[in-house]
């Protein structure tokens, strides 16, 4: 009996630890507007649902939602107007913009940094597309993914914006791991 007591300890010890951390995020945009300034803002997921799982201490999955209607760039009338207008967000219809990770590849450790790429689907606007990102955990209770996406691809802006807004949006997310 003490024997089997032995294996199973030593067993579990090998096996390795799984772990699901719940996350908050916080995603910075960055969007040119008339072709030379630059308009930066951000998203929040406000209580939305995300976690992270881990195997010791290497990220296996992650998925993750924000509100879309706490898109804000400091100028109210801009940030009614992207939230609630068909052309853009739509928040009334399409609340949430959330990523599913497909794949997550360990790329390396450095000190106290471990990257990843990691690919996956975001849903913006009901419309699901594939996109990768290159994320950094930064220490044992943050994450950090820098990734561009073509606004247009998700149909966002499409209409007489489209003259006025670049199509290319760059976005750091920042998630803090619970």
């Amino acid at each position: 009996m003490k024997y089997l007591l032995v294996f199973l300890l030593a067993a579990n010890v090998l096996v390795g630890q799984t772990r699901t951390v719940l996350a908050e995020i916080e995603i910075e945009f960055t969007v040119r507007e008339f072709g030379f300034s630059k308009v930066t803002g951000w998203l929040y997921s406000d209580g939305m649902p995300a976690e992270a799982t881990f195997e010791e201490d290497i990220l296996l999955t992650f998925e993750g939602c924000v509100a879309a209607n706490s898109f804000s760039t400091g100028v109210a009338a801009r940030d009614r107007n992207v939230v609630n207008q068909e052309e853009f967000l739509h928040a009334e219809k399409y609340s949430t913009i959330c990523f599913s990770a497909a794949e997550i590849e360990f790329v390396g450790k450095i000190g106290s940094k471990t990257t990843y790429d990691m690919r996956g689907d975001l849903t913006l606007r009901g419309e699901t597309h594939p996109i990768e990102a290159r994320v950094v955990q930064m220490d044992a209770k943050s994450l950090e993914a820098s990734f561009s996406i073509d606004r247009t691809q998700w149909s966002v802006g499409t209409g007489p914006a489209a003259f006025f807004v670049s199509d290319n949006v760059d976005l750091v997310a920042k998630v803090n791991l619970n």
